[in-house]
């Protein structure tokens, strides 16, 4: 497995510790970011399979914002958040949403949506790509 994923994640004991898990899995990790602002650049950069969002993060912007900008270069998005409230589930069901997983997470659903979300995108952009009318 070598599927992407870029963790932006305010806390930095639970950012290692998916870190560690997702790497258990077979997952590559790219990087843990804290800031909305370094969610958006480290996306852009590296172009992840898909990025695991907490809501609440370090500095002026908060994780649903960042989605919304990286969103538009068509990474998926899966949160993972203490946040469990409707609104706070409303607010993140935008484009480029793909999954919500309430913290404390169990890393068996965690890798199941994971797997979803790759596999949902990878079949998405092959409908875009046949649209468009390319083929691998």
């Amino acid at each position: 497995m070598d599927e992407r994923i870029l963790i932006v994640e305010d806390e930095a004991i639970t950012a290692l510790d998916l870190k560690y898990s997702l790497e258990e899995l077979g997952y590559k990790v790219i990087d843990t970011v804290d800031t909305g602002q370094d969610a958006i650049d480290t996306a852009a950069e590296t172009i992840p399979d898909v990025v695991l969002m907490d809501i609440k993060l370090k500095g002026d912007m908060e994780g649903i914002e960042a989605a919304e900008v990286i969103s538009e270069l068509r990474i998926p998005i899966v949160y993972l958040t203490a946040n469990t409230d409707t609104d706070t589930f409303e607010k993140s069901n935008v484009k480029g949403s793909y999954g919500f997983i309430s913290k404390p997470y169990d890393i068996s659903k965690l890798d199941k949506t994971l797997k979803i979300t790759i596999k949902r995108a990878q079949l998405e952009a092959e409908k875009i790509n046949d649209a468009q009318g390319f083929s691998e």
